[in-house]
């Protein structure tokens, strides 16, 4: 008889726990129209992120329907919260998905801003305004605008304190901790080349940059044997073992070919989990262009000794570029 007491007892404690959440988030006075609903595809993790910013020293006063709702393909939806530090959105895709392989390309035009996105998944529209940080974690997109703030401190504080509640420890059982897309999209000056196939991006600076796979991965390489090798390597190296073969590609902004034939760049590589011969590059770096002979790129041939986790570092003319990609059959 004790228990049949205790029972109902204990669910009407959870429901009213359940509802005092749900409450603190509620809006008053004119806000009170635009507040998410509670059928919304992203309310209760809305409302779970909501008590995480709590948790964070964030002061939560209203999370209301976003006009972002719809920004990218296969997304669940987005809130606005309005809190004491500052308002910003969140996009949500569903949690099996993340926004780790999506840039953000900015344009300026005077005082406008224009965002657009590549990469996955894929967003068909831009956003247009004021200055805007992005920060991304998981499943979610943070939007924070220009206008942004508690009035007391920059925009880039309440982004800063964003970052800080959703940040993610390095994942353990990542055994090659390869080079992923930065979020904001590096790209390159005018009139290099800036199109990419969507499974790739840009990394580097003007200094040097070269194209990346968006997973950090280079697959299918084909395996030259020893004899091939020593076709375009130098006298004083005779392979004995077959290697993977690749073909890099950096641009350097102001590189001239008519006064540098021959670029003054080396590669440079080490396998990071487990041992391994360090990998060779031919005898000679090379350039070449599209259509533009003014703006040309470098280019050298590598061999990967074997497959595995690879740091690769490039050296022109003591600006360095170093990334980390996985070599898979």
């Amino acid at each position: 008889m004790r228990l049949c007491v205790a029972l109902p007892v204990m669910l009407l404690i959870a429901f009213m726990q359940s509802s005092l959440l749900a409450q603190s988030f509620d809006c008053t006075g004119k806000a009170a129209q635009a507040q998410l609903s509670s059928i919304d595809p992203v309310y209760v993790d809305a409302m779970d992120l909501a008590r995480n910013l709590i948790d964070h020293g964030f002061i939560v006063n209203c999370v209301q329907a976003s006009k972002w709702g719809n920004l990218f393909v296969d997304q669940e939806g987005a809130a606005l919260y309005r809190t004491e530090q500052g308002d910003f959105d969140i996009l949500f895709l569903p949690k099996s998905e993340t926004f780790d392989a999506v840039q953000v390309v900015e344009q300026r035009q005077g005082d406008l801003y224009l965002y657009s996105f590549r990469g996955t998944p894929h967003s068909p529209g831009r956003l247009e305004g004021k200055k805007t940080d992005f920060i991304r974690s998981a499943n979610l997109l943070f939007l924070v605008w220009s206008d942004a703030g508690d009035g007391y401190g920059p925009k880039r504080d309440l982004a800063a304190s964003i970052e800080a509640a959703v940040s993610r420890s390095p994942n353990s059982s990542d055994s090659c901790p390869v080079t992923r897309p930065p979020l904001m999209a590096f790209i390159p000056p005018s009139p290099y080349p800036t199109e990419l196939p969507a499974d790739s991006f840009w990394f580097g600076t003007e200094n040097l940059w070269t194209e990346l796979p968006m997973d950090g991965t280079w697959k299918g390489l084909p395996l030259w044997s020893a004899a091939e090798q020593a076709e375009n390597e130098d006298d004083s190296y005779r392979p004995t073992a077959s290697a993977f073969r690749n073909k890099l590609v950096w641009w350097h902004e102001g590189y001239d070919w008519r006064t540098e034939n021959q670029p003054n760049l080396t590669v440079t590589g080490k396998r990071l989990d487990a041992p391994a011969p360090p990998l060779t590059t031919d005898e000679h770096v090379n350039n070449g262009w599209t259509n533009d002979s003014h703006h040309p790129f470098i280019v050298a041939g590598i061999f990967i000794p074997t497959l595995g986790c690879w740091q690769i570092t490039e050296n022109y003319n003591g600006d360095r570029l170093t990334f980390v990609v996985l070599v898979r059959q």
